[in-house]
């Protein structure tokens, strides 16, 4: 008897956590790029949107992740693009946000580097769903002087 409730409780448990990720309305993106290399990633978990990633290695690498995703709960957007020079120098930028009844939530960064073997990653998220808004924004980087920051700002309503 103890089983079946143990179990009964374990469904119900993941049911309701299938059911706050369903409706969760987020994007998130973001990019590594470096010498002879660049990625972007991007996606969202929201019932509608659209998700595009670009690279290009070169004389100056690029990289850069772009997504919106929308539904029930709101529209979230993330946006971040990087470059990175044969002569070692590099930059990338990231922007998230998302508004819903809920609340709004707006996180940005970004990093510059130069000198070295330079290397730039930024990325971030932004999610709102029912009776939740949040997010976050990240960014780094590898060379000789490196220069990296970061912000981020939610305003909850209930």
């Amino acid at each position: 008897m103890l089983k079946s409730r143990f179990c009964l409780c374990l469904v119900v448990a993941l049911l309701g956590l299938s059911v706050q990720t369903c409706l969760a309305d987020g994007a998130w993106s973001g990019v590594d790029v470096g010498p002879g290399h660049a990625g972007a990633d991007a996606g969202y978990d929201a019932p509608n949107g659209i998700a595009r990633t670009e690279s290009r290695v070169g004389d100056i690498n690029m990289g850069r992740g772009f997504a919106l995703g929308y539904g029930p709960n709101g529209l979230s957007l993330s946006h971040s693009i990087g470059i990175s020079g044969q002569h070692g120098f590099g930059a990338a930028h990231n922007f998230n946000m998302s508004i819903g009844p809920n609340g709004t939530h707006v996180s940005h960064g970004g990093t510059q580097t130069f000198g070295g073997n330079t290397r730039v990653l930024a990325g971030g998220e932004s999610h709102v769903g029912p009776g939740q808004v949040w997010g976050g924004s990240h960014a780094g980087g590898f060379g000789h002087h490196t220069r990296a920051w970061s912000r981020s700002r939610t305003h909850r309503r209930w």
